[in-house]
């Protein structure tokens, strides 16, 4: 009978956990916008959610991509086999390279709505607006300044 109780107790335990896990976790501080970037309060929730999940997607990914890139090689593959699999893991790695980019402007973001400074332009230090922040919310330009900054790369490319 004593073994009866202890299931019941571990199975309850364990799906409580699950509840846990699954349930949205409350910011570890409350997000901010700069005053000047024009964000009510739902905005900067709704933003700081999509930058969470974006970095949960992303780690993911990371970690898919580097762990594919060094699954070791057939002893015996033949050499286009050998070729064609160093070629996947070069792609493999841009791939997570770019990733890891991605990652630190996420978590660029996050400081900044931790320090209450999100949503301008670090540019110019105009409002960015939130239809960009909702497309890309670990954006750090405003549309006008990242126009101007391409053109200026082209033209020294040119």
């Amino acid at each position: 009978m004593a073994n009866s109780k202890s299931k019941k107790a571990t199975t309850k335990k364990t799906t409580s956990t699950a509840k846990k896990e699954d349930a949205p976790k409350a910011p570890a501080f409350k997000p901010k916008a700069d005053e000047d970037a024009g964000l009510d309060e739902e905005q900067i929730l709704e933003l700081y959610q999509k930058l969470k999940d974006e970095r949960i997607r992303v780690l993911r990914g990371l970690d898919k991509h580097l762990g594919e890139a060094v699954t070791d090689i057939d002893p015996l593959a033949d050499e286009v086999d050998v070729a064609t699999r160093h070629s996947e893991q070069a792609y493999l790695i841009r791939f997570a390279d770019k990733e890891r980019k991605l990652l630190r402007e996420i978590d660029h973001a996050l400081e900044k709505m931790r320090d209450g400074e999100y949503g301008l332009c670090e540019g110019t230090d105009e409002a960015i607006g939130y239809p960009r922040l909702s497309v890309r919310p670990w954006t750090r330009y405003s549309v006008r300044y990242k126009e101007e900054l391409e053109r200026e790369k082209r033209s020294r490319q040119a």
